[in-house]
């Protein structure tokens, strides 16, 4: 199932949170550097890699993933999905969400 995240301004800069903690074991973290994919839904966006800011990290409890985003086209709404490896062997999990981006005044 696919997560739909609040709407965001085309003028905002945001940090995004993928939280990964039910698909962990009670052993299990998130390691290594998160792989982030963007495409767009609805609208139009030649670039929508450029609605990323920055690289994703994960937090200190390694059960999440923070991801920078920026600007966005007025109109379009974004599929975001964040994978990442476990420490748990050959174990890798996947998150996506949606994200509109639409002018709030």
């Amino acid at each position: 199932m696919t997560a739909r995240l609040d709407t965001k301004d085309p003028a905002e800069e945001l940090t995004l949170t993928f939280d990964f903690s039910v698909g962990l074991g009670a052993d299990d973290l998130l390691t290594g550097t998160p792989t982030v994919t963007v495409a767009v839904l609805i609208g139009r966006d030649p670039g929508p890699a450029g609605l990323l800011n920055g690289a994703p990290a994960i937090d200190g409890t390694s059960t999440r993933v923070y991801l920078p985003v920026q600007a966005g086209n007025e109109g379009c709404d974004y599929l975001i999905k964040v994978v990442c490896a476990t420490t748990s062997a050959s174990k890798v999990l996947a998150l996506s969400a949606v994200l509109p981006v639409r002018s709030l005044n």
